[in-house]
């Protein structure tokens, strides 16, 4: 599991500029039922894969997404891509803006690619 330390800090400015998003947000969905790749996102929102990387990157800064290895029949592998956000909620009231964020821990096949990654 990831530690909650380990998480990145991401104010509210930036994650309501990645929902502002409507790409994003079809990104999220998308990838909150089963792991894609960019190749996969860009055909799912009809827009380029640079323009999908590029969110992807903002995306992966915020730790709103991770990525996973999947292995392909070609005996290639190719890195897909899973929503980490799992609720956004903004309150207004009694004078006061509040907000809170939770992702989704990573599972333990994630932890191990990670692990493995820093031999």
């Amino acid at each position: 599991m990831t530690d909650e330390g380990e998480m990145a800090d991401v104010d509210l400015e930036t994650v309501v500029s990645l929902l502002d998003d409507e790409h994003v947000r079809s990104m999220l969905v998308a990838t909150s039922e089963t792991p894609l790749s960019a190749n996969e996102l860009s055909e799912h929102c009809g827009v380029s894969a640079s323009s999908i990387y590029r969110r992807l990157d903002r995306l992966a800064d915020a730790d709103l997404v991770g990525e996973r290895t999947r292995p392909r029949s070609d005996g290639h592998h190719e890195t897909v891509y899973v929503s980490r956000l799992d609720r956004f909620e903004l309150a207004i009231g009694d004078g006061d803006l509040s907000w809170d964020l939770d992702r989704r821990r990573d599972d333990v096949a994630d932890q191990l690619t990670r692990m493995w990654g820093r031999f």
